[in-house]
């Protein structure tokens, strides 16, 4: 059971992403003054450019994370009950004895899940570190 939460925890993980760059954001913005706009359009745009390289970079790695631990969840379920049933079959048993038996190969394809689990993820780390050099440029101010 808990190796089929690691694409549901990589999932959050692109949420928290988010999460710290709207902070960033927020607290990047500053309101206006009696002596004028301090918060200038490059820095706006800025703001907005990180926040969409973020976003849609997380979208796509959500995406490739849905489905990439959709078909591994599965595969390495069904490769794990296979093995069961081979195991139950060669020892004389015709139906599930109480006995445990090893999952035998299917660790094979949870190793393979995990590392396509790291590369969609990566996705949305290169979204999070543009945005993250985008917003620490992005101090242009105001001057009318």
């Amino acid at each position: 059971v808990i190796k089929n939460l690691v694409a549901i925890i990589m999932a959050g993980v692109l949420g928290i992403y988010g999460l710290i760059v709207s902070i960033i954001i927020s607290g990047g913005i500053s309101s206006p003054t009696e002596n004028g706009n301090t918060y200038s359009q490059y820095t706006g745009w800025a703001h907005f450019a990180a926040g969409i390289s973020c976003g849609l970079c997380c979208l796509a790695a959500g995406g490739a994370t849905g489905v990439a631990g959709d078909v591994g969840i599965r595969s390495t379920g069904l490769r794990a009950e296979l093995n069961h049933a081979k195991a139950n079959a060669f020892a004389g048993g015709g139906g599930r004895g109480g006995d445990i038996v090893d999952e035998g190969d299917a660790g094979k394809l949870y190793i393979g899940q995990v590392t396509i689990l790291s590369f969609s993820g990566a996705i949305g780390l290169y979204g999070f570190i543009v945005a993250l050099i985008i917003t620490s440029s992005s101090t242009y101010p105001c001057e009318y």
